[in-house]
């Protein structure tokens, strides 16, 4: 026997490590959930969805059909790394015409498998080992795991309810240092639901440009917003356009969570660098599911004003509902599709607490840290409505 054969089958029962970056890559709080869930749901039990970020409504027809079509034209094979150019061309108009900001179809967006993706291929590119991104926080975990994967090192800049959740400047500075390359935000932002003022946002640039760094600004729920509330794409500010990239997508707004589509918008000498990760990974986005986002982007609006609608209704019940609710607190969300709540008062295991709503109520929650669940309000007006009920009854139990 030769001696790498004897290395070959001396080797079968090893046991393999992985590469030492996942060592600080945790499974997602949210996705563990989620598998759980489908587990229980598999094995024939009910349960109300209050924890993954998706709207309870079905893609609007005019958007299915307009892939189907493409699928049943042979529209199947790859498109540019870049994207559809129908798409890119309707991106582009959309951000002139809603954000105020001037993009280059051509070179300046790209179409990603999600904004997932493209919060990945933005790390991957422009985060160097050692660099370290700022990201306001509560915050969306995947902003930190990419960093962790790129290298770089995530520093959380505390927000706080006492402020609505708007950062301040004396934060934002504690947490710089000679190696900061990345400030990431998120308005409307995921879990708390806050709609970052002008004010803010102003702040946010000058601390920018001062400090010259890069701007991540994820834009996903842009269009979930409520109480008159304006969103404002930072990119749009004076001498925010050259460093922001503008994330944003089609899973939030057009309830294509499935369909895993999305774009980063950004100068050239940026998209350059993303293109190049994005190209060896995802190659392009799928290519029938493009001419669909072309239709949710040039087509009627109405399902999406309706949806909104829909949605507003929803937070204003879960608003209404959990403020008879003694021992939580929590900050009115004026974005999103989530209410991000304190349990503090009745546990220090917002994990467990989680757990046993799970399995004595049926209601999947979303545990954020010890102190905090996110509740999502995506599900039908009905499941909210048993959810909350159930809900108050088994906090009254915590509280006695």
């Amino acid at each position: 026997m030769t001696g790498r054969n004897m290395q070959h089958i001396m080797g079968q029962g090893a046991v393999q490590k992985s590469a030492t970056r996942m060592d600080s890559i945790p499974f997602s709080t949210i996705r563990t959930m989620f598998e759980r869930v489908s587990h229980l749901e598999q094995s024939g039990q009910s349960v109300i969805h209050l924890d993954v970020g998706r709207p309870e409504f079905d893609t609007p027809e005019h958007i299915k059909q307009a892939s189907v079509k493409a699928l049943r034209d042979g529209q199947v094979h790859y498109t540019s790394n870049y994207g559809l150019p129908q798409l890119r061309e309707a991106i582009a108009k959309k951000l002139m015409l809603d954000n105020l900001l001037e993009f280059d179809p051509d070179n300046e967006v790209i179409v990603t498998a999600g904004v997932s993706e493209a919060i990945m291929i933005s790390m991957l590119s422009l985060v160097n080992p050692g660099d370290e991104v700022l990201i306001l926080d509560p915050q969306f975990p995947a902003y930190a795991m990419a960093t962790r994967m790129a290298g770089g090192i995530p520093m959380s800049v505390p927000v706080y309810a006492n402020n609505a959740y708007q950062p301040v400047k004396a934060d934002l500075q504690a947490c710089l240092s000679h190696r900061t390359r990345m400030l990431v935000i998120a308005s409307p932002g995921n879990p708390t639901g806050v709609v970052l003022s002008e004010t803010t946002l102003r702040m946010l640039a000058d601390f920018a440009i001062s400090h010259d760094l890069l701007v991540m600004s994820d834009e996903i729920y842009e269009k979930l917003i409520y109480d008159n509330q304006q969103h404002i794409s930072i990119a749009s500010l004076p001498g925010m356009r050259s460093r922001t990239l503008t994330l944003n997508g089609f899973s939030k707004s057009y309830s294509m969570t499935g369909w895993r589509l999305g774009y980063v918008a950004a100068d050239a000498s940026l998209i350059q660098a993303l293109v190049r990760i994005h190209q060896n990974t995802v190659v392009c986005a799928n290519t029938f599911a493009q001419w669909g986002a072309v239709v949710a982007l040039t087509g009627t609006q109405q399902p999406l004003l309706d949806m909104v609608n829909e949605l507003d209704r929803r937070r204003l019940f879960m608003i209404e509902q959990l403020a008879k609710i003694s021992g939580v607190a929590f900050q009115r969300p004026q974005g999103a599709m989530y209410i991000y709540v304190d349990v503090s008062v009745l546990t220090d295991n917002a994990y467990q607490l989680a757990n046993d709503l799970l399995n004595d109520k049926h209601i999947a929650v979303v545990p954020w840290d010890q102190h905090h669940i996110r509740l999502a309000y995506g599900s039908n007006y009905k499941n909210l409505k048993v959810a909350l009920t159930r809900l108050g009854e088994f906090l009254l139990k915590e509280t006695v």
